[in-house]
């Protein structure tokens, strides 16, 4: 592959990494002068006609975002059946190598990975594309410490049979979500449970989850709990593990629903004290220092009667001040309870509610309302699309406002003009602006040659919503008219002529032989009288150059002195044909054999004895 171009501008230099599904090269852009990489699906892939066109959707769909914590697509495409992605080329270190190298990860650094993943996830759901290989090997970190996402598109075009496939599945099956363990509806909710898990190895220098197989690694995700992050090390900041552990809940319902919820409650804790002050690598230390406080201490026989009686004046000490406190403790709760007491409320749904009757339902519970984002969705404009906190949970009136996501309506486009596009252009034009290939007809153009559009529904020009189906006509070409080829044969050339005229047809090759037909009489016609042909087709004449010039000659034979019989065959081909003009039975004693022949123009002469040649010669 090194050196081979594709498409006319990718130079490729080098092979820099690879899958199970996949060989990325390092390649120069020769028309913008820049370097590129190239992700080349493998030939058992290429050849599986579904998973092309879903890797081409998918791919094109992924080159729509624009986000500076996902490696940007440049460009798709298929050459000589070698099926391509074009990306930004980005230097530095995987996630896994970083894994490797320094886990466990101090809980500071993690989050800030975590939080720059989320971005990029968020831009991907709001484009409806959910990634589906979220995992340490497709996330690389910059020598500035930008993080950048790669393999959008190509993830979502991968099959069910993936997980059974060759090893480069083997490590996307450590991070595979129940359901896609299953092979059930996958969403947003998959990535975050992807994304907990890479947070969990990063934290703990581990995957939850691991076996022989990817089958038997899939199935303990769906079957078993992972070991909780404070059970692998101790003293582990319980905050940051609740919000792992959240993310990699069995049930998509019990995780975040998006990736903007899990990076505020990221954002949230990592001012915390415990998490900016906790490093695994000071926790042998931590673990021997636990130790020697808890150590007992021996104590010498002489001081333990002052030490009795000291130790009873401290149990009477504290049983007063337990007294004390208890009845102080009373009168507070007595009194926290009259003027401090919050009342609590369960929280409404407003999922599915305008925006405005959101408001006035949190309104009636004395609670407020914030829009934290509008998206594009399915959704009609202005309806509530998410909350935060969920519909049903119990809140204080005094609660922080409740989030609320509000839709945009779907993503509109302009539908593109197809008219006078080949089919190809229009398929490509279609997708390009985020709808999809409708109904193609095909049908006669006078106008438009074949395979050029010749008709679009809806027309160019119109704002829809992105996804609507978009139908178009493709011309055949002008209709062929066909007909039937007329009796020449017996017509006088120049008739021929005229009559093929008439009858929209094209004179082709004229041959002229000798023949016993006038001069200039067509003696023979191809195609034959009677054969159906397109109009405008050409027929070929063999016309008669008059009668042919007869030339006579004697052949004289010597026969030979042996067998006693012998047959003598005479052939001889001239403008008349081939044929045979003389075969009798000889004996020795007829020698010399004399026979005239005759013949039209240039005579050939074949003289055979027994069907053996002896002779031949031209006259």
């Amino acid at each position: 592959m090194k050196g081979k171009t594709l498409g006319n501008r990718y130079v490729i230099l080098e092979e820099i990494g690879g899958g199970g599904m996949a060989v990325v090269y390092k390649a120069r852009c020769t028309l913008l002068n820049r370097i590129v990489a190239i992700k080349i699906l493998r030939p058992e892939y290429s050849s599986d006609e579904n998973f092309v066109k879903r890797f081409r959707r998918e791919a094109q769909a992924a080159a729509s975002l624009s986000h500076p914590n996902i490696v940007n697509i440049y460009d798709v495409g298929e050459e000589d059946g070698i099926y391509y992605i074009v990306m930004e080329y980005v230097e530095g270190k995987t996630l896994k190598e970083l894994i490797k190298e320094e886990a466990p990860l101090p809980p500071v650094k993690v989050i800030e990975i975590a939080k720059q993943i989320c971005d990029a996830l968020e831009c991907a759901h709001r484009n409806k594309i959910v990634h589906r290989d979220i995992k340490p090997h497709n996330i690389i970190i910059t020598p500035d410490g930008r993080i950048k996402v790669a393999d959008f598109g190509i993830a979502r075009a991968s099959t069910g049979s993936t997980i059974t496939n060759t090893g480069g599945m083997i490590g996307s099956a450590h991070y595979i979500s129940p359901e896609q363990a299953r092979g059930g509806f996958v969403d947003e909710r998959t990535d975050i449970y992807s994304l907990g898990v890479l947070l969990y190895e990063a934290l703990t220098g581990r995957v939850p989850f691991d076996g022989d197989s990817p089958v038997a690694v899939a199935l303990k995700h769906i079957q078993e709990e992972p070991k909780p992050i404070s059970a692998i090390i101790p003293g582990f900041p319980p905050a940051l593990e609740e919000i792992v552990m959240k993310c990699i809940s069995k049930s998509p319902d019990d995780r975040f629903q998006r990736a903007s919820e899990l990076k505020r409650e990221l954002s949230k804790i990592e001012r915390d004290l415990e998490v900016i002050n906790f490093n695994p690598s000071d926790l042998e230390r931590t673990m021997i220092l636990d130790s020697g406080i808890n150590a007992p201490v021996r104590e010498s026989g002489g001081n333990k009667r002052k030490k009795a009686s000291r130790y009873i004046r401290g149990i009477a000490v504290v049983a007063v001040v337990v007294m004390l406190f208890a009845a102080f403790s009373y009168l507070g709760m007595v009194i926290a309870q009259k003027y401090f007491y919050v009342p609590e409320v369960v929280l409404p749904n407003v999922v599915g509610d305008s925006e405005e009757e959101a408001i006035r339902k949190l309104q009636e519970k004395n609670l407020k309302a914030e829009v934290i984002d509008r998206v594009f969705s399915d959704a009609p404009v202005g309806q509530v699309i998410d909350q935060e906190p969920k519909g049903g949970t119990k809140v204080k009136i005094n609660h922080p406002p409740i989030a609320l996501i509000v839709s945009k309506g779907p993503k509109m486009a302009e539908v593109p003009s197809l008219i006078g596009k080949t089919e190809v252009e229009a398929r490509n034009l279609i997708e390009s602006s985020n709808f999809e290939v409708g109904k193609v007809d095909k049908e006669y153009s006078e106008e438009y040659p074949q395979g050029i559009v010749i008709e679009q529904n809806p027309r160019e020009g119109l704002q829809l919503p992105e996804g609507t189906k978009i139908n178009f006509v493709v011309s055949l070409g002008p209709k062929i008219k066909k007909i039937n080829t007329p009796l020449l044969i017996g017509k006088d050339l120049e008739e021929a002529k005229k009559e093929l005229e008439k009858n929209n047809l094209t004179l082709g090759n004229i041959d002229f032989k000798p023949s016993n037909a006038k001069k200039n009489t067509v003696i023979d016609q191809t195609p034959k009288p009677g054969a159906e042909v397109k109009e405008g087709s050409s027929v070929n004449l063999v016309v008669s150059s008059g009668p042919p010039e007869v030339k006579r000659a004697k052949l004289i034979i010597p026969l030979p002195p042996q067998p006693p019989e012998f047959r003598v065959k005479i052939q001889i081909s001239d403008e008349l044909g081939e044929r045979v003009v003389y075969n009798k039975k000889h004996t020795p004693e007829d020698s010399p054999l004399e026979v005239p022949i005759e013949g039209v123009g240039t005579i050939d002469v074949k003289i055979l004895i027994d069907d053996r040649l002896i002779h031949e010669q031209r006259l």
